[in-house]
């Protein structure tokens, strides 16, 4: 897709979400390297998003007040919370966290008071994204608050109308395999058995020409009538193979000899021969598939012979056909065939085209309902198609395939692309 065509849509998306009313659900807690914090939603209503000397969101009821907070400053994220009442600090309660994120999993984090620092620490690493539905318990002296709020980052809602205006498509993740790829270098060429050297079966002279040079022919059409000089009688010469003339050497009132007349060849079915130098010659044998490309040309196919180059070339020929029934190949094209050498099959797997770099990460764009979000991934071996995910995504998750540059674009200018 051209620079201009994506921004076209780029411009046409971000227009219609305004139109519509739509934007990023906001972020709702405070973190020590998130950046600027949003206004979030409690459970009853709207309040501003105050932070306490710590930095953390502050949740108040009554005379107890929690503050609350992701720290991941020189450590792996984790929550920190310190709970007052009227004002004192209380070093007796009992904290939890529930963090629901987007597509039902629920993260219940459990905090521990740490007497030297002062304040409950979480259990684990709040992992990435920090985005969730969080519900916040507190437990002191037989009596329970609770609060509510979203906290979302990197998230946002799209319509199924829009998001097909906008071309954004999606995949179901899962199993594949990872191929190993030698690329080898060559061209087009007809297949020689795909080519007829039509002669006279009994010299004598042409007395018609019913095909011209460039005709089709079909298997069994007239190309010219000889009469015979030994019978004098008058044949047919037909066309032993469909095909297309590309050469006539005869016209009528001319001896025909023993030359050839007419050359015949047929298209349909071409050959990649690629050269396999030494190098390369232990990586290349009969069978293994080949992808032949030539620009935006692409045609799988398998590698059905092996022979040296002749005439001194320091190089073999790996041949591989190529299915031409629209002519949309032709002879003497350069190209290259990228060679499947090995395949690893690999539990998880995305397609290199949903790939997209957000802040310090490589990320796919999971969709739950009309809900978009980022998953940072951890990544493994690629084969310039697919690549492994090793952690960050799971089986069965949807994701975005095709345009996900325009829900990147729309969450950085939302302002949900916190810095880290």
């Amino acid at each position: 897709m051209s620079k201009l065509t994506k921004a076209i849509r780029l411009a046409i998306l971000s227009l219609s979400l305004l139109l519509s009313g739509i934007w990023l659900v906001p972020l709702g807690y405070a973190s020590a390297d998130h950046g600027d914090s949003h206004d979030a939603h409690e459970a009853g209503g709207e309040h501003e998003d105050e932070h306490g000397p710590n930095g953390g969101r502050i949740l108040e009821e009554g005379e107890l007040a929690v503050e609350l907070l992701i720290y991941e400053s020189g450590v792996q994220p984790e929550f920190r919370a310190w709970i007052t009442r009227d004002g004192k600090p209380l070093d007796n309660v009992r904290l939890s966290v529930e963090l629901e994120r987007l597509g039902g999993k629920v993260d219940q984090v459990s905090f521990t008071w740490e007497p030297r620092t002062r304040y409950y620490r979480g259990e684990g690493i709040v992992g990435e994204p920090h985005s969730f539905d969080v519900t916040v318990s507190v437990f002191y002296n037989g009596e329970r608050a609770e609060w509510t709020f979203e906290s979302h980052e990197g998230r946002v809602q799209i319509t199924e109308q829009m998001a097909e205006k906008a071309g954004i498509k999606t995949a179901v993740a899962g199993p594949g395999t990872i191929k190993e790829n030698v690329t080898l270098y060559g061209k087009t060429a007809i297949d020689h058995r795909s080519i007829s050297h039509v002669r006279a079966r009994y010299p004598g002279t042409v007395v018609t020409i019913e095909k011209a040079l460039g005709d089709l022919v079909e298997k069994g059409d007239k190309l010219a009538s000889i009469e015979s000089n030994d019978s004098l009688q008058t044949y047919s010469l037909v066309a032993p193979i469909s095909g297309q003339i590309i050469d006539k050497q005869t016209s009528r009132g001319e001896f025909s000899g023993e030359r050839v007349l007419f050359t015949i060849a047929n298209y349909n079915q071409l050959w990649a021969e690629l050269q396999v130098f030494p190098t390369r010659r232990g990586q290349i044998n009969r069978g293994q598939k080949v992808s032949i490309i030539a620009g935006d040309r692409t045609f799988d196919s398998t590698i059905t012979s092996l022979a040296p180059g002749g005439n001194g070339q320091p190089f073999a020929i790996a041949r591989a056909v190529i299915e031409n029934p629209n002519d949309l190949w032709t002879t003497d094209l350069m190209v290259q065939g990228q060679v499947v050498t090995n395949e690893n099959p690999v539990p998880l797997v995305v397609e290199n085209r949903a790939l997209q770099p957000f802040r310090d990460w490589t990320v796919v764009f999971i969709k739950v309902g009309e809900a978009y979000e980022i998953r940072p991934l951890k990544l493994g071996r690629s084969d310039g198609a697919v690549t492994e995910v090793l952690s960050g995504l799971n089986v069965g998750d949807r994701y975005v395939t095709e345009n996900s540059y325009l829900i990147k674009a729309d969450i950085e200018k939302s302002g949900a692309a916190h810095s880290h």
